[in-house]
């Protein structure tokens, strides 16, 4: 899921990486032999691979596998804080020291979100330290969820694909109300289950169609795979044919659904997908829709996991939705829509608006 947590609000801003520092990488190889005297650097600020094994060494208590797994870990992290985020919420960090985390054991409470009609009320996972834990301090996807409340309206129909615990979808199906529609879909079964507790708890059975389905090309069946245990419960993804799950990590088929197969009340007027990197499939299997209501896409862009869910590149992915018209803005800061993005920028994860250009 999108997981970023409060940052500073600048033109272009970077997003925690939902699917690093919980996992190994994809092959297992003799550990690494190569001396690392210390962390060094070539500017200030840089991370390097020394970084990366010395923050194995102090907060693991070990060398890292392989030099095949620093390259994912310097890719999702800015700096040493964002390094330093990834491996203390991992399984591994927690495991081997109890006391550090907040809670390690599946712990569910209430929390109410206002700032919507009526205010919602949410089910959320404080063992989900990444999203569960800043939903509930009041610092997650601040900048997106000001934007959607720009966009939707009484009356309105939205489509939430990746819609993890329900955060946007709650509070969208108080901003459409009662003569509205949100489709929501989630994959993974646990926070399938929380989010079908908010949609009882707040009453929305008559606004919310839900399903437990992840969101592709065509119909059918995929393969989702996660780590067997995390503290981050946003970073689930497609396996691409012919690939293999990050080390550790497991695999299970699920339901897959194409948005032109859904009988959807329309038009449609917003798409927001966060689906760790198959947001390509979810475009190419809602060709028609697109087409026909021309909803503005609230989506993350995801260089890494483009690649590794879709085999698509960044650049790709915005040269494919450029060609169905829709132009690319990044998201700033309070919600704001920025410039016409024509490259993806060079940071590692941010929420990018899809507008139609006609």
């Amino acid at each position: 899921m999108f997981g970023r947590t409060k940052k500073d609000e600048t033109a272009v801003r970077l997003k925690p990486d939902t699917t690093t520092g919980q996992r190994r990488a994809t092959t297992e190889r003799p550990r690494a032999t190569t001396t690392h005297p210390g962390p060094t650097t070539e500017r200030p600020g840089a991370l390097t691979p020394e970084h990366v094994v010395w923050a194995y060494r102090l907060l693991l208590d070990r060398e890292p596998e392989s030099d095949a797994v620093i390259g994912p870990k310097l890719a999702g992290s800015r700096d040493t804080s964002e390094l330093r985020h990834h491996l203390m919420t991992s399984a591994e960090f927690q495991q081997k020291n109890r006391d550090y985390a907040h809670t390690n054991d599946r712990t569910i409470v209430i929390k109410q979100l206002e700032g919507v009609p009526g205010g919602v009320r949410l089910f959320v996972d404080l063992s989900d330290h990444t999203i569960g834990l800043n939903i509930v301090r009041g610092h997650y996807e601040e900048d997106e969820i000001r934007y959607v409340k720009t966009v939707l309206k009484a009356g309105d129909t939205a489509i939430d694909a990746g819609a993890h615990i329900g955060f946007f979808t709650m509070q969208m199906a108080a901003m459409v109300g009662a003569a509205g529609k949100v489709y929501a879909f989630e994959p993974f079964d646990s926070n399938a289950e929380l989010l079908e507790q908010s949609i009882v708890e707040n009453r929305f059975g008559d606004r919310v169609v839900f399903r437990r389905s992840a969101v592709g090309s065509t119909s059918g069946t995929a393969t989702l795979t996660f780590p067997v245990e995390t503290l981050n419960s946003g970073g689930a993804y497609l396996l691409r044919d012919g690939t293999l799950p990050l080390a550790g990590n497991l695999r299970k088929h699920v339901p897959l659904a194409a948005l032109d197969d859904v009988a959807l009340r329309r038009p449609v007027r917003l798409i927001k997908m966060d689906v760790e990197g198959a947001e390509p499939q979810v475009i190419r299997g809602a060709v028609r829709l697109l087409k026909e209501d021309r909803p503005i896409i609230l989506s993350e862009l995801h260089p890494t996991q483009l690649e590794r869910a879709s085999g698509v590149g960044a650049d790709a992915f915005l040269a494919e939705l450029r060609g169905m018209g829709y132009r690319a803005h990044v998201l700033g800061g309070q919600g704001q829509v920025g410039a016409v993005l024509e490259r993806a920028p060079a940071e590692a994860l941010v929420s990018v608006v899809f507008l139609p250009a006609v």
